[in-house]
């Protein structure tokens, strides 16, 4: 079974998340903050990130960097919405660490269930 870390300070993105992600059959882990995600990836192997650019305590952004340095395979679909800014612009930012895939919120899950099957398929 394939894991799958989501990172959200949004209680009900993670919720949402994790449902739409079991249901598909993977197992899912949960992090509140960018600090929780970076202690969860060194005690468990993840195989695939989803993780919102902004967080409190560690940015989206600077765990991904982190993440990388660790484990270069490391493989991200990056989020992001809700904030003053134009999170389109926003999510570009995180392409710079080779994300899949890219979304803003509301996340369309039909289409983030594609992104994580076709990553993961490998």
């Amino acid at each position: 079974m394939k894991t799958i870390l989501v990172v959200d300070d949004a209680p009900m993105i993670r919720e949402l998340l994790k449902s739409v992600l079991e249901a598909e059959g993977y197992a899912v882990i949960e992090a509140a903050d960018g600090e929780e995600a970076i202690h969860i990836c060194q005690d468990t192997r993840i195989d695939l990130s989803i993780i919102d650019i902004f967080l409190p305590k560690k940015g989206g952004l600077q765990v991904m960097g982190e993440l990388i340095k660790a484990d270069n395979s490391h493989k991200f679909i990056a989020i992001s919405g809700g904030e003053a800014f134009n999170p389109e612009a926003i999510v570009e930012l995180a392409k710079v660490y080779d994300v899949v895939e890219t979304f803003t919120k509301p996340i369309d899950t039909r289409k983030l269930l594609h992104a994580v099957n076709t990553t993961l398929a490998d």
